[in-house]
Order: C-alpha cells, then sequence, then structure tokens
C-alpha cells in the first residue's frame, strides 16, 4: 500500500487495535497524540491549526471524536479535509441518518465537506462496563439505573476490524455500518458474567435515575445525561437491536461479550499493587488517563497540599477528585508528561511525574514535578499522598 493514514485515538480501546491491523496489512501508519513521541505526531484537536504536521501527506484518517459535543468538530474537518481524500468515522448506532446527539452532528459536519466517508454506528461499547471493575474487583455491589434495560454490546476488536477493512479496501465509501455483538444483554446479565468470569460474584444494586444522573454530572452536561438516561430506559422494553453486519464484512461472527470478559478478565480481578502500578502508570504513558482512574476506588482518599500556603487537604471520593483536579489545570497547558515508576513497597508504590506546561493566563512556560504514593488494596488504589517538588503553576 502507498496511501499514508492517519490514525486519531491510536491509544484507545479501538485504535490500538486499528494500528496493529493497518500494520499488518502492511499499511503506512502516522499517529496523532498531543505530545510527540517515537511514533507519534503531535496535535490537538482543541486547537485544529496544530494538525496540519500530522496530515501533512495523509491519504485517510481514522477519526474517534473524543468530546461530550460537536463543538469544534467543523474546523477540525476543514483542516482535515485540506490534506486528506477520506474518512472513517466512528459514530454511534443512534444516529439513523439525522443530525441528533454529538455523533449525528459530527456525521453532519463530515457531510459538508470534501471528504468520502464511511460511518460505523456501534452499538454500546462492551468496554462501557470497565466501570464497573473496581466494585467487581472489592466485592462490592455493582451499581446501575436500569439494570433490565438490554443492550448488544460489541466487542472493539470487531469495530477495529470494520475500520481496517474501510480504510484498506474500495466499495465502503458512502456506507454507514450499523455494528453490534451477536445478542442483546441486560444489565445484571453483564455484571453476573462478568462475575463469574473474575471468578467474584457480582451483586447489582439499582440506582434511581436521579442518583445515576447525579454522578454523571460529575462528568457530563445535562443534556447528554438526561439523553443517555432515557435511552437506557427505553431499553427495558425495547432492548438494542442486534445486526449482522460484522459477519458480513469480516467473515466471522462479532465476538459475544462472554469473550470480551475473558480477554480483559484481569481488569476485574484484584491484582496484587505491583500489577496495579505497571497498569496505573502504563495507563499516563499511553497518554490515557481515563485508563488510569479505573483502577482507583470509588472512595479513594487524595492528600494533597492544593492552597491555603500548602496546607495538605483531604479530599475523598472519585468524583471530588477530578471535579478538583479540572479546577486546577483550568488554565494550564500540558505539552508532555515524563513518568517514572512504579517503584513498589508491599502494598504500596510510588510514581514520579513531571509536567512540561504552561500556565495560560501568564504564558509563563515551567517544569512541575510531584511525587505521588499510593497504597492498594482489593486490587485498587484506595489512598494517593502527593508531595510538589516545584510549586504548582497558578
Amino acid at each position: 500500500m502507498t496511501n499514508k493514514i492517519l490514525v486519531v485515538g491510536a491509544t484507545g480501546n479501538i485504535g490500538r487495535h486499528v494500528v496493529t491491523g493497518l500494520r499488518e496489512r502492511g499499511a503506512d501508519v502516522r499517529t496523532l497524540s498531543r505530545f510527540a513521541g517515537a511514533d507519534t505526531v503531535a496535535g490537538d484537536l482543541t486547537r485544529p491549526e496544530t494538525l496540519h504536521t500530522a496530515l501533512s501527506g495523509v491519504d485517510s484518517v481514522f477519526l474517534l471524536w473524543p468530546f461530550l459535543t460537536a463543538d469544534g468538530a467543523p474546523a477540525v474537518l476543514d483542516v482535515v479535509a485540506q490534506h486528506a481524500r477520506r474518512v472513517v468515522y466512528v459514530s454511534a448506532l443512534s444516529v439513523q441518518d439525522d443530525e441528533s446527539g454529538v455523533w449525528g452532528q459530527v456525521e453532519a459536519a463530515i457531510r459538508h465537506t470534501s471528504l468520502e466517508w464511511t460511518f460505523l454506528r456501534p452499538g454500546g461499547f462492551a468496554t462501557n462496563t470497565l466501570e464497573w471493575a473496581g466494585a467487581i474487583r472489592a466485592g462490592q455491589p455493582v451499581r446501575m439505573p436500569y439494570p433490565k434495560a438490554a443492550r448488544s454490546l460489541i466487542h472493539e476488536r470487531d469495530i477495529a476490524e470494520v475500520a481496517v477493512l474501510a480504510l484498506t479496501e474500495d466499495g465502503h465509501t458512502g456506507r454507514a455500518y450499523p455494528l453490534t455483538g451477536p445478542g442483546a444483554l441486560t444489565q445484571a446479565e453483564q455484571a453476573r458474567i462478568l462475575g463469574e468470569v473474575a471468578g467474584r460474584p457480582a451483586v447489582v444494586e439499582e440506582l434511581t435515575a436521579e442518583e445515576a444522573r447525579a454522578g454523571m454530572l460529575a462528568w457530563a452536561d445535562e443534556a447528554f445525561a438526561d439523553g443517555a438516561l432515557a435511552y437506557w430506559r427505553s431499553l427495558v422494553d425495547i432492548p438494542e437491536p442486534v445486526t449482522t453486519t460484522v459477519a458480513e464484512l469480516t467473515g466471522h461472527p462479532a465476538r459475544t461479550f462472554t469473550q470480551w470478559a475473558q480477554d480483559h478478565v484481569d481488569d476485574f480481578r484484584a491484582l496484587p499493587a505491583a500489577e496495579v502500578g505497571e497498569r496505573y502508570v502504563a495507563a499516563f504513558r499511553a497518554g490515557r488517563k481515563d485508563q488510569a482512574v479505573r483502577w482507583m476506588a470509588q472512595d479513594v482518599v487524595r492528600v494533597a497540599p492544593l492552597e491555603n500556603g500548602g496546607k495538605h487537604v483531604e479530599l475523598r471520593g472519585l468524583a471530588e477528585i477530578m471535579a478538583n483536579a479540572e479546577r486546577l489545570t483550568r488554565d494550564t497547558e500540558i505539552h508532555a508528561v515524563a513518568v517514572d515508576g512504579p517503584y513498589v513497597h508491599g502494598d504500596r508504590f510510588a510514581v514520579r511525574f513531571s509536567f512540561d506546561e504552561t500556565h495560560t493566563p501568564s504564558g509563563q512556560r515551567s517544569t512541575m514535578t510531584k511525587f505521588c504514593l499510593y497504597t492498594v488494596a482489593d486490587g485498587a488504589i484506595i489512598r494517593e499522598e502527593v508531595s510538589y517538588f516545584d510549586p504548582p503553576t497558578g
């Protein structure tokens, strides 16, 4: 093959399999990241002007849009269309050729460019059940709204295989492919399978819609939370549809949810501190903070000098910690992160992080280094103690 393919989201659950599949076919692959590396080109989707270098000489783009709104998508796609000929975009089964939701809006933005396109419209991602991993590892109840909502969850490898075909073969332009697993399972059934595979029976505890909404608002806006809850509620009476598209395109049936659970069994087992540390650090090195956070217990405690003259403040609960981190970094642009560790001793491990960052209001660029000590119990981080070598910017 001679065409160069840019993979956006190459370190993610789908993207890493897309990269592997393309390279197995001999494709000329380039990957995009906020931080340049040995195999990546730097670029930031929130700053379209930074994408020209990554797109130079590129014929095709695999696109995962990582945001909860379509704001900025037209500007990004305008830059993509200046360089590339076609795009394969991971959309959603719910789009149905309209412009509803973020996925439909990004599809519409793509249609308004000169790009040749293929839309992959998967149903629920099996990887979304990783949010239950901490509870299953700790033997705690799996809390969810609408446990009888039935979804045809799809393995990320099946999405990636279809993406590779669309990127390397003719005949996929202008097609929108609905992609699902081979059957629909209720959320309660999903939790049961995960517990059985991990050897830790899972007990389901139903959340009210109001409780679930309050939790979602820690990371999503009201429109997204309300839309998601309404969709899950509808799946109690009308399960998510099941398609045969994966089999028709790849020649093999879509992988079952049990197969997915077996592939990810270590995420649901209570691993020792050394393995938790290795996986936590690997996620940070891959630029996947979202994956790193999955190794933290929901009631994790963080002790760090936040303000008040460096006085150590204790934060309790993952939601509070994440909200505070977002507040502290709101005026910071991070250019690169160096990670050293983990340094393991017993049920603890330590990591040193060095951030090359700019305080955007002042334009001052500096290096901030912090040392974090983590305590692990039941395969999850239950405590983080932070010390700064340099005072945090701002």
